[in-house]
């Protein structure tokens, strides 16, 4: 995901940012001490969760919020204020959380794992690819411990069910990397993380495994870019250029989807 904390005082912003960092391993996080910047970064990025304070110089939380919906409308906006009378105009800008100061790891994680999502699927499972990658079980985002795990299910999306032995893992993960038995028992162990994650959501059927082979079932889940591939006008729509950006292997795929989505208008 790419998250932004926002804060016009610079030790509540950094200690928001730790906090988020520590409960979002290998998500990108960026914090903001004015509320324009962070409005420009909304602009020109595909942002998926905004932390906001809400009493800011210039530019209150309530009215970045609003400007930031116009901008981004599946934003999901988390305020962080130390005042507890702005929950009413939290509500009506439809923001996805509200914490209090100083938040906790647990409340930051609690708020994260019940995100607003805009795509409504028919599965319980449902894989963004467009912006950002995400796995989300029941509308809830998963959270990935180890970020290789999470560019693996990534690499296999991308794949579109198509098996890959450790060596084709290997040269996505570490490009310019050797492939020795060290390599290939990192793979092994990155392997482990990622059906440790899946299990514990229930979504391990998602992926099929044989000797050296690694594959995704397409049939367990819902997705932006296979909608996209099936003609869904709503998933072409969509698509604003960005796919996977946490990924650079994932450009020629980037290049491919918006030559189709120029030949679709």
């Amino acid at each position: 995901m790419d998250i932004i904390a926002v804060d016009d005082e610079r030790l509540p912003l950094e200690g928001l940012v730790q906090t988020i960092k520590k409960v979002c391993h290998g998500n990108k996080v960026t914090g903001f001490n004015n509320p324009f910047e962070a409005l420009e970064h909304i602009k020109n990025h595909k942002t998926d969760v905004a932390f906001l304070d809400i009493e800011m110089f210039g530019m209150n939380g309530i009215e970045l919020a609003k400007k930031c919906k116009e901008n981004n409308p599946s934003l999901n906006i988390i305020f962080v204020t130390g005042y507890s009378e702005y929950a009413i105009d939290a509500f009506n800008v439809r923001a996805s959380g509200y914490l209090l100061k100083p938040a906790t790891e647990e409340a930051v994680k609690n708020e994260l794992e019940n995100l607003r999502i805009p795509y409504k699927c028919k599965k319980r499972i449902y894989i963004q690819t467009f912006g950002n990658f995400e796995l989300f079980v029941d509308n809830k985002p998963v959270l990935f411990s180890r970020g290789q795990a999470k560019e693996l299910l990534a690499f296999l999306v991308d794949r579109k069910g198509s098996g890959a032995s450790t060596s084709e893992i290997a040269s996505v993960l570490w490009e310019d990397k050797e492939y020795t038995r060290s390599v290939k028992n990192q793979i092994q162990h990155i392997i482990a993380y990622l059906m440790e994650t899946l299990k514990a959501v229930d979504a391990q059927d998602i992926i099929i495994r044989s000797w050296n082979n690694i594959a995704i079932d397409k049939s367990k889940f819902d997705c932006d870019y296979y909608e996209f591939l099936n003609g869904n006008t709503k998933a072409i729509n969509s698509f604003t250029g960005e796919y996977m950006n946490n990924y650079t292997w994932a450009e020629f795929t980037t290049g491919y989807l918006e030559n189709k989505a120029n030949a679709n208008k």
